[in-house]
């Protein structure tokens, strides 16, 4: 899953300042946040749940700002985010109590939550696999990208439902380490490796112990690219509800 393999989903370019909302950092260069204030989450409509994050000085946000959404459910499992003078969506940790058959499934940010992936059975090996946007704008253009079945591709796009010109951060996020592999049947964008001894979230891993629970989105790029998380004392993280 591109953007998991960092933890962070670098979702927008610095742009020209007065459009992006830039401000001055403390050595003196010109940037679009110092502080994560400066930031807040956006989406390619403004009642949509976040997927990318922005400036609050950029008019994208002031207009959404305007407007009047219906009650909305996001999941809480991402937050907006300054890194290094830029405005991101990050990922954010939580505790899963429950395991999966093959692990966890990722939202529209590409963060991972605690409900269950699907069973995908359809691959083999990483040649199986072929890699698509997983919004409309993919990762050439700010978004996302994720992987498929080949012979999914289509039906993937069109299930999207992409207008014919989105609107789209327009800078390339895309990471040429990673590359679609085949986990547990499951094609899936990442970066190849074992996993390490308290890796936790699937069925045929090991529980976690009785003083420690699984958390998603955590330090280990290998985990989170196969939707799983580690067990690690509890320290009170967002959670996810009950999967029905």
């Amino acid at each position: 899953m591109r953007g998991l393999t960092a933890l962070i989903i670098v979702a927008v370019g610095c742009g020209g300042l007065g459009e992006r909302g830039g401000r001055e950092t403390e050595g003196g260069v010109q940037g679009e946040c110092v502080v994560d204030g400066d930031c807040a989450g956006a989406a390619v409509g403004c009642c949509d749940c976040p997927a990318f994050a922005v400036p609050v000085a950029s008019p994208s946000h002031r207009a959404c700002a305007q407007v009047e959404c219906p009650d909305r459910h996001c999941p809480r499992n991402v937050r907006a985010a300054c890194d290094r003078g830029r405005c991101v969506l990050a990922c954010v940790a939580m505790e899963c109590r429950q395991s999966c058959p093959i692990g966890y499934t990722a939202d529209a940010s590409g963060c991972l939550t605690c409900g269950c992936a699907a069973p995908a059975l359809g691959c083999r090996s990483p040649s199986d696999c072929i890699e698509v946007r997983a919004d409309c704008c993919g990762c050439a253009r700010g978004g996302r990208d994720t992987a498929v079945l080949r012979d999914d591709a289509e039906a993937h796009d069109a299930a999207l439902r992409c207008a014919g010109d989105p609107l789209c951060p327009s800078v390339d996020t895309c990471d040429p380490a990673i590359a679609p592999q085949c986990v547990r049947g499951h094609c899936a964008l990442g970066a190849d490796g074992a996993l390490p001894a308290n890796a936790c979230g699937a069925l045929d891993l090991p529980p976690c112990g009785a003083d420690e629970i699984c958390v998603v989105n955590g330090p280990d790029a290998r985990v989170n690219d196969q939707g799983l998380g580690l067990c690690m004392p509890p320290a009170g993280r967002a959670q996810d509800p009950p999967s029905p």
